[in-house]
């Protein structure tokens, strides 16, 4: 299972946990790059009259969804790169290759993109153009059935939208 888990207290730095089961695995990120990688506009974000705290709901639950979207159209040995952290140093994220029980899992990084550069209009093409290789961060891999995959995606969406109805 894969969920995305937030902190109010890291202040748009370290806020955003991302966490693997099986063996488990943390993964900490921030949001500072998240709504310019989404291409939402401050003046489209103004006009959802939202507090700061549900400003940051709303993006992951639609960093959750472009996930959701980026996953299902993954075909059986194919690969697709699934970003998660997104700094002015590197992009980090997940490698996923659809097998026959699921997804092979693979933490990945590159410091040939920068998260104040990709968008998720230009992030496959930047990978293309780019040639961009990215390398294991961690060398442990998982193996996650697509329904533990689309499950803890789906219950780190619910759980965003309980947060934001107590915010």
């Amino acid at each position: 299972m894969i969920r995305v888990i937030i902190d109010n207290f890291g202040n748009r730095h370290n806020d955003l946990f991302l966490i693997i089961e099986s063996p488990w695995h943390l993964k900490i990120a921030d949001s500072y790059f998240l709504y310019s990688f989404l291409e939402v506009s401050d003046e489209a974000f103004a006009q959802l009259d939202l507090s700061d705290d549900e400003v940051l709901v709303y993006a992951i639950v639609e960093l959750l969804d472009y996930w959701i979207d980026r996953i299902k159209s993954i075909k059986q040995g194919q690969s697709k790169f699934i970003p998660f952290s997104l700094s002015d140093q590197c992009v980090e994220g997940m490698m996923l290759e659809k097998v026959k029980k699921g997804f092979k899992i693979k933490l990945v990084s590159t410091d040939k993109l920068l998260g104040h550069d990709v968008g998720k209009s230009n992030i496959d093409k930047q990978i293309v153009e780019g040639n961009i290789v990215f390398q294991n961060s961690e060398s442990t891999e998982w193996l996650v059935s697509e329904e533990g995959i689309f499950n803890g995606l789906e219950w780190s969406k619910r759980e965003l939208g309980l947060r934001q109805n107590d915010a």
